[in-house]
């Protein structure tokens, strides 16, 4: 099987990966996170020689040590100590990083010798097909992104056949749990300035990494200390948000993500915060954050056109604006049921 070998720099350091052309993706990621001696939940990002951030995937290009990758650790807990940490000095070197590294070439060892499941390939298939897509220009009509290209019998569209419109239950308890282990990371002062910025690039963060950003930003314009907004609750309010947004082609948690990211980098662009007050702040970003609450897909001409249950419900005035604006108060709703309750407690002590 042949392999690729990978130059890249962490932490002032040089180092080569080589994994083959068919090794897991998760695999790849778990090799550059042990050379980086990042814990289980950090966050990792690669970037080119160029400074463009890119995918940690086996498709990385094949480099040379003249025209190194970097790897960075953006965010990661500070709070906790390394394993091994207080003998460390003791014996001379760090037992987390090196239990890390024994990890990192257990995996690399298993793949040589062992064999690549079946559904790894029919993965890789389905990825290079969509990506084939993406690529002509048979998406430039957004209905020709579900045309099956390949020859042979009609198969199901990746997003309306193969996955629910509304998020999965396992689905959400996965990206969940990923996200409070995560909501505790320091992320980077490089990341900060980045994400206040109006070319930032969102595509390279999944989606638990990108509810940390959102977090990000309502600490970074202090609503959190002004409008006592407690942790948990923002989590609460971070995840519901998450939840619903559906699992369609445009209007989805990603789109919801780069319109307030859009909407915070304008905010410290043209420094709002010196000519408007604080709440006017919170509107503009909450607003952005709900503004494609439960978005089905279809434009507002089809819903009245169908005479969907929408179209029905508002008597054909602008349905799916109504609609995102009900979804948004009712999670806000939820979540000041929620600080009530907390509120409560915390007073009865």
């Amino acid at each position: 099987m042949a392999t690729k070998i990978i130059y890249f720099t962490v932490n002032g350091r040089s180092e080569q990966a080589e994994f083959t052309e068919d090794c897991p993706t998760q695999d790849v990621k778990d090799l550059f996170r042990s050379a980086a001696e990042a814990g289980p939940h950090d966050i990792l990002k690669m970037y080119t020689p160029r400074g463009n951030i890119t995918n940690i995937s086996p498709n990385l290009e094949p480099n040379s040590p003249t025209s190194c990758y970097q790897l960075e650790v953006v965010a990661a807990d500070c709070n906790s100590e390394p394993l091994g940490v207080e003998i460390a000095g003791a014996l001379g070197f760090d037992l987390f990083s090196m239990e890390k590294r024994l990890q990192g070439l257990e995996k690399k060892i298993l793949l040589e010798v062992g064999e690549t499941p079946a559904v790894v390939y029919e993965m890789k298939r389905e990825v290079d097909s969509f990506r084939h897509k993406l690529e002509s220009v048979e998406h430039l009509s957004w209905l020709g992104l579900f045309k099956d290209l390949s020859d042979g019998t009609h198969k199901p569209s990746p997003f309306y056949h193969k996955r629910s419109l509304h998020k999965t239950r396992e689905e959400c308890e996965h990206v969940q749990e990923k996200f409070l282990q995560m909501r505790s990371l320091e992320v980077s002062e490089e990341v900060r300035q980045y994400l206040k910025t109006p070319t930032f690039d969102n595509w390279q963060w999944e989606d638990a990494e990108m509810m940390v950003l959102l977090q990000l930003m309502f600490s970074d314009l202090d609503f959190n200390s002004i409008f006592n907004i407690e942790a948990d609750v923002l989590h609460h309010f971070l995840f519901e948000i998450y939840r619903r947004y559906n699992n369609i082609p445009f209007h989805n948690f990603k789109h919801c993500f780069c319109v307030t990211q859009m909407m915070f980098g304008l905010i410290w662009l043209t420094d709002l915060r010196s000519t408007m007050d604080t709440i006017d702040l919170l509107i503009m970003l909450t607003s952005a954050i709900c503004h494609d609450l439960d978005h089905t897909g279809y434009n507002n001409a089809y819903q009245i056109n169908a005479r969907t249950e929408l179209a029905l419900r508002y008597n054909d005035i602008s349905p799916l604006e109504n609609h995102h604006c009900a979804v948004a108060f009712k999670i806000l709703e939820r979540v000041r049921t929620i600080w009530r309750q907390s509120w409560i407690r915390i007073n009865q002590y």
